[in-house]
């Protein structure tokens, strides 16, 4: 079943199709027809085919590709218009055969827009013929500017509006990481030009190589990735294997702190580290004596003081890895008590790291939801109401507030319940 695209986001592609109309008919008025020369059209076309070919798949939807080498390229050599035509032959095409039409629709307005402005402002200040001179280098850098800025902005905006994100989040997730990239396309397209003009035809087989390399570097980025985030993910199911009593608990833990994080405003980057070093918060687990985790009944003293031991084993554990050194002080922290009464270091108040107060209150709140061998499961509102209860002694009292106001995203059943004023101080909504 297909979900209708929100009102904002078809208002959105309607505003950039009337600035592309436009800037094609713009550009349409300008060209010099008999300055026109097609065998460079065709080569080109050939060469933006090949560099849309292989496109890399983006975390939160859409592709990157490395035609802008190319387009860079065609910059130099052609007319505002053919520029335009040659940059978005291939969406034309896949718009005539591929039913998904309203993205390559949107990729052709987009591309006529950047395409387009890029290509009059560096018409408007270089010579006819790319050279080496401070006016050519100074327009050509002036139209990467344009087409990397406005490419960013009409993707972010895009993938925001139809996945109801915040544009910041987009970009910091999706495009942020390929933006050095990106701008290292503008040297490449630029050789490929003179080397164009110079030698002719043949000269662009050397340059297929370098594209090819360019390619493989953001799908090896991509790939490296997927295989960080899934080898995080198994590690955290090794984890909770070990402790028959907690299946799923690393993971649910990451997701009530995600919803926590997000909600005390965190930025994306932060909220995506947390969410990692939350999967293997009990990575020091591993340290524990088998006999000790798998006893289906209340730990003695000293084997709770064993158990303790955990979360500073799991800093340790994590202290050399290179991504998760600033995560080894939330790992350590987490069973700190705002009061200064927890462990290891009996931390007090806002010295507990802040990500490992958000930790506390998620693992707690999973814990106490959860059936142990010695207790059954508390109802989530009953959860709730014991956190709220230990504002102030257990855990930080921002981060009770926060984890009354996440109550609706939690998927609950709470219809039925006659006390949510005393929760969250408001009534809350209904959760289907």
């Amino acid at each position: 079943m297909k979900t209708a695209m929100p009102r904002k986001a078809k208002l959105y592609i309607l505003t950039l199709a009337v600035l592309a109309i436009l800037v094609f008919i713009y550009t349409a008025s300008i060209i010099n027809w008999d300055q026109v020369s097609w065998f460079p059209v065709l080569v080109f076309l050939v060469l933006i085919v090949i560099s849309e070919s292989f496109p890399v798949p983006l975390p939160r939807g859409g592709k990157i590709t490395v035609s802008l080498a190319t387009i860079a390229a065609a910059i130099l050599i052609f007319q505002p218009l053919i520029v335009i035509l040659i940059s978005f032959s291939v969406e034309l095409f896949f718009l005539i055969n591929n039913q998904n039409r309203i993205r390559h629709l949107f990729n052709i307005f987009q591309i006529t827009i950047f395409t387009g402005l890029a290509s009059l402002a560096y018409n408007l200040f270089a010579p006819p013929r790319p050279d080496f001179t401070l006016n050519s280098i100074a327009a050509f850098i002036a139209a990467m500017i344009i087409i990397v800025i406005l490419n960013h902005t009409f993707v972010t905006l895009i993938l925001a509006f139809t996945q109801n994100e915040k544009p910041y989040t987009v970009w910091l997730v999706n495009i942020k990481w390929c933006s050095l990239s990106f701008i290292s396309m503008g040297p490449l397209g630029a050789l490929i030009a003179i080397i164009y003009i110079n030698i002719g035809f043949w000269g662009l087989v050397l340059f297929l190589l370098p594209l090819i390399i360019a390619r493989h570097s953001f799908q090896s980025y991509m790939d490296m990735r997927e295989t960080f985030i899934d080898t995080i993910k198994s590690l955290s199911l090794a984890i909770d294997a070990k402790d028959p009593y907690t299946k799923g608990h690393s993971s649910r833990v990451a997701d009530y702190a995600v919803l926590l994080a997000k909600e005390l405003k965190w930025p994306e980057d932060r909220v995506e580290f947390l969410k990692y070093v939350a999967l293997i918060h009990d990575v020091g687990k591993v340290t524990i004596p088998e006999e000790i985790l798998r006893k289906d009944s209340i730990l003695t003293k000293d084997e709770y003081d064993i158990m303790k031991k955990h979360s500073a084993a799991g800093a340790e554990v994590i202290r050399d890895v290179n991504y998760f050194a600033a995560g080894s002080d939330i790992i350590k922290h987490h069973h700190e008590r705002w009061d200064g009464t927890g462990y290891p270091d009996q931390l007090k108040g806002e010295v507990i790291p802040v990500g490992a107060r958000i930790l506390a209150v998620a693992d707690a709140y999973d814990a106490m939801t959860s059936t142990r061998p010695y207790r059954e499961a508390l109802e989530p509102l009953e959860a709730i109401r014991e956190i709220k209860n230990c504002s102030g002694t257990q855990f930080d009292p921002e981060m009770v507030k926060a984890m009354t106001r996440i109550i609706p995203q939690l998927n609950l059943d709470i219809a039925k319940e006659d006390h949510l004023d005393s929760i969250s101080g408001k009534t809350l909504p209904v959760i289907q």
